[in-house]
């Protein structure tokens, strides 16, 4: 049992780590608008639970995809985060030199 709670702790915070390594790694990137395509919460079992959120946007007419994950421990929370970022529209920071490389600004 103890296993299982470090591992959610690791996990949780290593996903924090992450979102926050690439929200800074974009800030001066340009933004685009873009699309939530879907949101919801997914509990795998292991690493803690997040809420999926996969976005898609455009640059010079060409369609690109992306996604993030982002750590919960409620429920409730992460459920509400997905309910309010569904089917919603968001600035994408782009990376200008590579457009697959991007980052939504979730507000």
């Amino acid at each position: 049992m103890g296993g299982l709670v470090i591992d959610l702790y690791v996990g949780f915070l290593a996903r924090w780590i992450i979102l926050i390594w690439r929200g800074r790694r974009s800030r001066d990137w340009p933004a685009v608008a873009g699309l939530v395509t879907s949101a919801h919460f997914e509990k795998p079992g292991y690493g803690g639970d997040y809420v999926l959120l996969r976005y898609c946007f455009k640059v010079n007419d060409e369609s690109f995809d992306g996604e993030i994950r982002k750590p919960y421990f409620n429920e409730n929370y992460a459920n509400a985060f997905a309910r309010r970022h569904a089917d919603r529209e968001l600035k994408v920071r782009v990376n200008p030199e590579h457009s697959e490389q991007s980052f939504p600004e979730l507000g």
